[in-house]
């Protein structure tokens, strides 16, 4: 009987043993994609907010149909201080707005920008590819996700509205 019972005893704790060795292995672990990818370096984002004369903001989400084009040497240079000197976050989300700086009506810079989930970068493109990545600043968030909200897909009734 004692024999059982240890026995018992043992394939609950080999397969109790068995469970935590299978969760381990069975979490996804979080991985930066861009972690070996330089941010655009401080000097560079300078010479971008002296030399830009426009910014056109468009959305990359289904559910948000907007866009946004600043010109305005003010708006410009608010847009440009959400670039952090930092290094961006970019795991398994999928990019939220497509920002393309102009000088005088020629592209200089284009980068995606991503703020949803573990996500939080500018990631910078040239040829098709990422060159550098930063991190946006907690207002260039805010901002973003306040001006690229999805639109609402069952409007107020405009008859109900009035009394």
């Amino acid at each position: 009987m004692n024999q059982i019972l240890l026995f018992s005893f043992a394939v609950i704790f080999l397969s109790a043993c068995q469970g935590k060795s299978n969760s381990k292995s069975s979490e996804t672990k979080v991985v930066n994609r861009a972690a070996e990818i330089n941010p655009l370096n401080p000097e560079a984002v300078s010479e971008l907010n002296r030399s830009c004369t426009s910014i056109d903001v468009i959305s990359l989400r289904k559910e948000v149909n907007a866009s946004m084009s600043f010109s305005n040497a003010q708006a410009i240079q608010y847009v440009i201080s959400f670039i952090t000197d930092e290094k961006g976050i970019l795991t398994v989300c999928q990019p939220d707005a497509h920002l393309v700086f102009l000088k005088n009506g020629d592209i200089t810079h284009e980068a995606d920008i991503y703020y949803t989930g573990t996500c939080n970068a500018i990631a910078w493109t040239e040829g098709g590819k990422m060159s550098n990545v930063n991190k946006l600043s907690p207002e260039g968030i805010d901002f973003f996700k306040n001006f690229l909200k999805p639109r609402n897909p069952n409007p107020p009734d405009s008859a109900t509205q009035q009394k």
